[in-house]
């Protein structure tokens, strides 16, 4: 299982700054915070489906909230969960995801 975190602000999340959160926060080698061009996070946002439809609404990062989006790329299974949500919701989504066969 791999965690990856993908900053919306790469200007001010370099790699030094997200390598010091990771160190504080005692992540292991599974989880990685990922930054880089604006255009390549904007990209993987969209291809990802986190973005809001209205243009001006999305542009506002105010207006972004911590989202979960989780994976089985095996079964190309995908779905989202508010980051706030309950950590014992997260954890079943999380294990039913993974022994999702089909």
């Amino acid at each position: 299982m791999r965690f990856l975190s993908l900053t919306l602000d790469p200007e001010t999340d370099t790699p030094e700054v997200l390598d010091d959160y990771a160190r504080e926060a005692g992540t292991g080698p599974e989880w990685l915070f990922l930054t880089g061009k604006l255009e390549d996070i904007e990209s993987i946002r969209f291809r990802l489906g986190i973005y809001d439809p209205d243009p001006v609404v999305d542009r506002d990062r105010t207006q972004h909230s911590g989202l979960v989006v989780l994976g089985n790329e095996p079964t190309r299974r995908w779905l989202a969960l508010p980051a706030l949500a309950p950590p014992e919701r997260l954890h079943e989504v999380i294990i039913d995801l993974a022994h999702h066969t089909r």
